[in-house]
C-alpha cells in the first residue's frame, strides 16, 4: 500500500512512466521509417511522371503531392502518437493529428516540393533530394512542437514547455550530428553527404529526448482534465 502511494507520488511530480517512454520511441520510430520509406519508394518511382507534369502544370502538381504528403504524415505520426498522449489525457485523435498535418503542409511546400523539383530539373537524383528535404523539414520540431501546443494547452498546465522541449531536442540531435561527422569524418545526415540509414537515425534520435519532456508536461501534476483515455 505504502510502495503503490510512492510510486504515484513519482508519478504526478515527473510523469515517469517506462511503458509510455518505449510506446513513444517506438511508435514514433515506425512513423518516421514509414513516411520517409513512402515517400521515397514513391521519389523513386514516380519521379519521370512528375518531371513531365512540371512542365506544363508544377504548381498544381506540386500542391497535390505535398497534400499527399502531409496527409501521410499527419495521419501516421499523429496517430502512433496519440495512442501514448490518450493514455494521460482526453486529447481527440482528430485535433491531434491534424496539429501535425498542418506543419507537414508547410515542409513539403516550402522544403521537399521545391527541393525535388529543382533535382529533377536539374538532372539530379529526386529521391536522394527527397530524403534530404524530408530530414532538414522534419528537423522543424519547433513548428511541430507550437502546433501541437495549441492542442495541449486546453489539458496541461506546462503545455509551453512542449515547444521548448522539441526545440531542445532537435538542436540537440542536430549539434551531436554535426560534432560526430566532424570528429570522426564520417558524413553529415543533414547535408547531401549523408546516407539513408543516417537520415533515419537522425530523425529516430530526438524520440528519446521528446518522449521524457511529454511525459513530463503530461504528468498528472500538471493536467487539467480527468486523465481519462479518450476514444477514436
Amino acid at each position: 500500500m505504502n510502495a503503490s502511494g510512492a510510486d504515484q507520488q513519482v508519478v504526478s511530480s515527473n510523469g515517469w512512466d517506462a511503458r509510455l517512454y518505449r510506446l513513444w520511441i517506438l511508435y514514433n520510430t515506425i512513423a518516421f521509417v514509414t513516411v520517409l520509406t513512402v515517400g521515397f519508394l514513391l521519389a523513386l518511382l514516380g519521379g519521370n511522371v512528375l518531371h513531365l507534369s512540371l512542365a506544363s502544370g508544377h504548381v498544381v502538381v506540386a500542391l497535390v503531392i505535398a497534400t499527399l504528403g502531409a496527409a501521410l504524415f499527419g495521419g501516421v505520426l499523429g496517430s502512433l502518437q496519440w495512442l501514448v498522449v490518450r493514455e494521460r489525457v482526453p486529447v481527440p485523435r482528430k485535433e491531434w493529428v491534424t496539429a501535425n498535418v498542418g506543419p507537414a503542409l508547410l515542409a513539403w511546400l516550402l522544403v521537399i516540393m521545391p527541393a525535388v523539383i529543382d533535382a529533377q530539373n536539374t538532372h539530379k537524383n529526386a529521391s536522394t533530394a527527397y530524403l534530404l528535404a524530408a530530414s532538414q523539414s522534419l528537423a522543424l520540431g519547433p513548428l511541430l512542437g507550437l502546433s501541437q501546443s495549441v492542442v495541449l494547452r486546453k489539458v496541461t498546465s506546462r503545455w509551453k514547455w512542449w515547444i521548448g522541449a522539441n526545440l531542445a531536442s532537435w538542436l540537440i540531435v542536430d549539434a551531436a550530428v554535426y560534432l560526430l561527422a566532424e570528429l570522426f569524418g564520417g558524413s553529415d545526415a543533414l547535408t547531401a553527404k549523408g546516407s539513408i540509414a543516417e537520415v533515419y537515425l537522425t530523425l529516430i534520435a530526438t524520440t528519446p529526448l521528446t518522449g521524457r519532456a511529454l511525459l513530463w508536461v503530461l504528468a498528472p501534476s500538471a493536467t487539467t482534465l480527468p486523465t481519462k483515455p479518450q476514444s477514436p
